[in-house]
C-alpha cells in the first residue's frame, strides 16, 4: 500500500482553495439572509421632488406657531397651528417604520374644531416610527417630521 505524502505545494493549494470556498460560502449566506429595504421605493422620483420639499420645510419653519406631535395615552396627538381654520387644513400623515416597510401606514388629515387630530397607535407595532406630515392650507404646502418610539 502506497503512503500519501503531503508536500508544501499541495498544502498551500488546499489552504487557498479552503479559504476561497469559505469566503464564497459566507458571501452567499449573507446575501440570502440580509433584507435590503430601500428608504424610498421610488428614490429617483423622490430626488427630483427634493427642491419642493426644501421649500415646504422653509415655509413650515417660518410659521409663528408650530405643529406639535406628542404621545398621549394610546394616541398620537397632532396639534396643528390654531392660526389656520380647521376646515382649511388638508393633507396626509405617513407613518414610516424604518425596520419594515410592510408596516407603513398613511392617514388623511381630519382635524376637529380645536385643530387637533388623534391617531390610535394600537394600529402600529411597537418600536421606532418616523412620522412624515405633508399638509397644506389654501394651496400652500407644509412639511413636518417627527420620530417617536411607540411602546
Amino acid at each position: 500500500m502506497k503512503k500519501f505524502k503531503l508536500n508544501w505545494g499541495t498544502g498551500i493549494a488546499i489552504l487557498i482553495i479552503s479559504f476561497l470556498v469559505i469566503t464564497i460560502g459566507q458571501v452567499i449566506f449573507i446575501h440570502k439572509t440580509i433584507d435590503y429595504d430601500l428608504v424610498e421605493e421610488e428614490y429617483y422620483e423622490a430626488e427630483i421632488q427634493f427642491q419642493t420639499q426644501i421649500e415646504k420645510v422653509k415655509r413650515t419653519n417660518a410659521l409663528p406657531e408650530k405643529l406639535n406631535v406628542k404621545l398621549i395615552d394610546n394616541f398620537v396627538e397632532f396639534n396643528f397651528p390654531t392660526m389656520f381654520e380647521s376646515n382649511s387644513v388638508g393633507g396626509i400623515i405617513n407613518f414610516y417604520k424604518p425596520s419594515d416597510d410592510l408596516l407603513d401606514k398613511a392617514e388623511d388629515i381630519k382635524l376637529d374644531s380645536d385643530n387637533k387630530m388623534f391617531f390610535g397607535y394600537d394600529q402600529l407595532s411597537p418600536g421606532l416610527w418616523k412620522i412624515k406630515i405633508n399638509w397644506s392650507v389654501n394651496d400652500l404646502q407644509y412639511y413636518n417630521e417627527k420620530i417617536v418610539m411607540l411602546p
